[in-house]
């Protein structure tokens, strides 16, 4: 997986060859051929195992944090579970989904859906406790906070957490419910 990984980064899809890749790995290309029938259904393994990855749980002593705060802290929590070198994966993986549809789908199912996911039950859970706008549509808050992560991730390769508090701290008073707002959620 490792070696397939590394050779679709380096060479691209189209580059990539079977017999290299056997050859990082230390075996020969009828090996390869007994688990996967094409160099497409192992490339598409191969991504799907790397970019698999559980999430990881928010700490329970964050729940009595103020919801701004712990609204950074989860965005913080989903940005660090990303190693900068993954970047390269991600934008060879967008550069290859034209040849291959399944990656991007790949890139859906794995590295957008699950923190956008979590970050809109954050938010939903803070509109059901009147933390934030009774209005808020969380799914849309949540993909423009982690679409700001994600844009800084290519752009730093990983490198920056600051952006998680800065995006919090520019969206929040379009998030947050505003003073003397007593409508029930």
């Amino acid at each position: 997986m490792k070696a397939t990984i590394h050779r679709l980064v380096e060479d691209g899809y189209r580059g990539m060859s079977l017999a290299r890749i056997a050859a990082d790995a230390g075996t020969t290309r009828p090996t390869v051929y007994l688990r996967w029938e094409t160099k497409q259904a192992l490339v598409v393994d191969a991504v799907r195992r790397t970019l698999e990855r559980k999430l990881p749980e928010m700490p329970r002593a964050w729940h009595d944090l103020p919801a701004k705060e712990r609204l950074v802290r989860v965005l913080e929590l989903l940005h660090q579970r990303d190693e900068p070198e993954r970047g390269l994966l991600y934008a060879t993986i967008l550069a290859e989904s034209h040849r291959l549809p399944e990656l991007r789908e790949l890139l859906r199912e794995y590295l957008l859906e699950p923190p956008v996911r979590e970050i809109t039950d954050l938010l939903e859970t803070m509109r059901a406790r009147g933390e934030v706008r009774a209005d808020l549509d969380c799914a849309l808050a949540a993909k423009m906070l982690y679409g700001v992560q994600l844009v800084d991730h290519f752009e730093t390769a990983g490198t920056s957490l600051e952006i998680d508090r800065d995006s919090v701290d520019f969206l929040w008073p379009l998030i947050a419910r505003p003073p003397g707002d007593n409508t029930t959620p």
